[in-house]
């Protein structure tokens, strides 16, 4: 897959829900309507930035599996695009969930989300960390000392 095709695929897709959630979000019909606690804005915003984060996601997956051959550069890097998407769209679905959830969540409920995500964000976080050791970081070297080689 070229590099223009892969943004246009998933960048483009991506920066679309992002911008119908947050300009549908601030239209006065889905402010001041509401399902008992969960207003429509709150939901329409839900459903825009979830399929952002997916989209974005997704797009990192088969960046991942098949780079675009312009980016070359990015080959010894492969195993870390997954885990480092993962861990943004951990962190960013933090806050896109509370936009349906926050409503129905007491103090209790919070408390049990938050630690969620925290278990969340350092599982990935490990995962990252051993994505470069155990598949990155030898590649990166073998390149290094390709470049050596051919420098003597």
């Amino acid at each position: 897959m070229g590099a223009r095709r892969w943004v246009m695929e998933y960048g483009v897709a991506l920066v679309l829900a992002f911008l119908f959630a947050m300009i549908l979000g601030q239209v006065s019909l889905f402010r001041e309507s509401s399902l008992g606690k969960l207003r429509a804005s709150d939901l329409v915003q839900f459903v825009g930035y979830s399929g952002s984060v997916v989209i974005g996601w997704l797009g990192a997956r088969e960046l991942a599996r098949n780079p675009p051959v312009e980016w070359k550069w990015m080959v010894p890097f492969q195993g870390l695009v997954v885990p480092c998407a993962t861990l943004l769209a951990i962190t960013i679905a933090y806050g896109v969930l509370l936009f349906a959830l926050d409503p129905f969540l007491g103090k209790l409920g919070k408390a049990i989300y938050n630690w969620v995500f925290i278990v969340a964000i350092v599982a990935d976080s490990i995962w990252l960390i051993l994505s470069w050791v155990w598949r990155c970081a030898p590649l990166v070297a073998a390149l290094e000392s390709r470049k050596l080689r051919k420098a003597a």
